[in-house]
């Protein structure tokens, strides 16, 4: 008896490998709001390219894959602390509008800047709010404390975990 194809003797296809911890996976996703806006998406050009694990893309992206096969898609609702953050009060502060002009900024909403702290540190803030003399600086992610729906499908896996592992030497005895 001959068996051609992919499946085994019993004529079962063989069981698909799902996405570990370490893989390097090509995926195409999309996220969005929950009022449906758009945040990103890679639907319009390249896939993305990652290892789940190597915390190169959002946690909650590499933890949705895990266990996943190629050709497989997932949707799933992501709250805050697993997509930007929770918004956190102490990242945001308020300048006067003085204080802004003598480092030459016109205070516009929107309008992202790096501050450098006493230590020589710079933190990058966005104007939140005009209001009168006072300016509202924050440092929060534009999405911090928002839910965002993640849509994901695996590609491929282009490098299993075991592939990363260097071979170990031989000894000879």
């Amino acid at each position: 008896m001959s068996v051609s194809g992919r499946g085994s003797q019993s004529g079962l296809a063989p069981h698909p490998r799902h996405v570990r911890w370490g893989d390097t996976i090509r995926a195409h996703y999309m996220a969005w709001q929950e009022d449906g806006t758009l945040i990103d998406t890679s639907l319009y050009g390249e896939p993305l390219v990652f290892t789940p694990g190597r915390h190169a893309v959002l946690e909650a992206l590499e933890s949705l894959t895990v266990g996943m096969t190629v050709g497989e898609s997932k949707t799933e609702k992501v709250p805050p602390e697993l997509a930007f953050g929770t918004y956190q009060p102490d990242l945001s502060c308020q300048v006067s509008r003085e204080w802004l002009r003598a480092h030459d900024v016109t205070p516009d909403v929107g309008l992202e800047l790096e501050i450098h702290q006493a230590d020589g540190t710079a933190v990058s803030m966005v104007i939140a709010e005009v209001t009168g003399e006072q300016v509202t600086l924050d440092a929060n992610h534009r999405l911090a404390g928002k839910t965002i729906i993640l849509q994901v499908e695996v590609l491929d896996i282009l490098e299993t975990v075991e592939q990363h592992r260097p071979t170990p030497p031989q000894l000879d005895v």
